[in-house]
């Protein structure tokens, strides 16, 4: 019989804030100000992703998986403060305290239901996770580019109705991460990268690294998109 996956909690702490921060190459500061809200001098920034500040610097898979979208519009320079109103718009109406790591309001029928609230809150057009389409598109709704680039970085279980389940960090989709496996650290076929990085640094050959691992399914190419990948992380910190 077929091993059923089960798909992971996203209420589940997995990592700190400090390691969250480097695999998805953002700084602290800003995640921690994302997730727990901050404060500057007489003024308090409410957090954009939990419903309240807790203190806590554990980040569940939840967590993670939404400052993963949210990175995305930081990465084009767009006012993420814009996007409170409809956080808190999906939250009251999904009753889901992670309304952006779940598959439902980009696929399908619930489509609908996300650009209702897009409208109702005002989501500026640059910032819409969905669409109208043009004629070629039959005028139907569409992911905007930011929703298409966080899709194809997010695997659902069950697919396009469930939760957000695995998080592929790098152009490569050999790479993934997934609480269910290594403490939701980069893992190629279970296969910690960090592994595959520093025995290539330590100086064995990437096929001798890549023979050791065989049984597991480990590429020379697999050990070289690793050290790549450790580096990249590295490099943004």
């Amino acid at each position: 019989m077929a091993k059923v996956s089960v798909p992971p909690k996203l209420d589940k702490p997995v990592y700190q804030i400090n390691e969250a921060a480097r695999l998805l190459r953002l700084p602290d500061k800003t995640l921690r100000r994302w997730i727990d809200g901050d404060r500057r001098f007489d003024k308090v920034i409410e957090p954009l992703i939990r419903p309240a500040s807790t203190g806590d610097t554990d980040v569940t898979w939840g967590e993670f998986v939404e400052a993963g979208l949210l990175r995305e519009f930081r990465h084009r320079s767009l006012p993420i403060e814009r996007l409170r109103p409809l956080i808190a718009g999906l939250r009251e109406r999904l009753g889901e305290p992670y309304p952006l790591a779940i598959a439902r309001p980009l696929f399908a029928g619930g489509k609908e239901m996300l650009w209702e609230e897009q409208v109702a809150k005002e989501t500026p057009e640059s910032m819409l996770l969905v669409a109208r389409g043009g004629h070629e598109d039959g005028y139907q709704l569409v992911l905007g580019e930011i929703a298409r680039e966080f899709v194809s970085r997010v695997e659902f279980e069950p697919p396009e109705t469930g939760v957000a389940a695995k998080w592929y960090p790098a152009t490569t989709r050999r790479i993934v991460l997934d609480p269910r496996v290594s403490f939701g650290l980069p893992t190629i076929n279970g296969v910690r990268t960090e592994t595959l990085a520093e025995l290539s640094s330590a100086g064995e050959p990437d096929s001798e690294i890549a023979r050791i691992y065989s049984d597991l399914g480990i590429s020379v190419d697999d050990v070289r998109n690793a050290s790549e990948f450790e580096r990249s992380l590295t490099q943004a910190a």
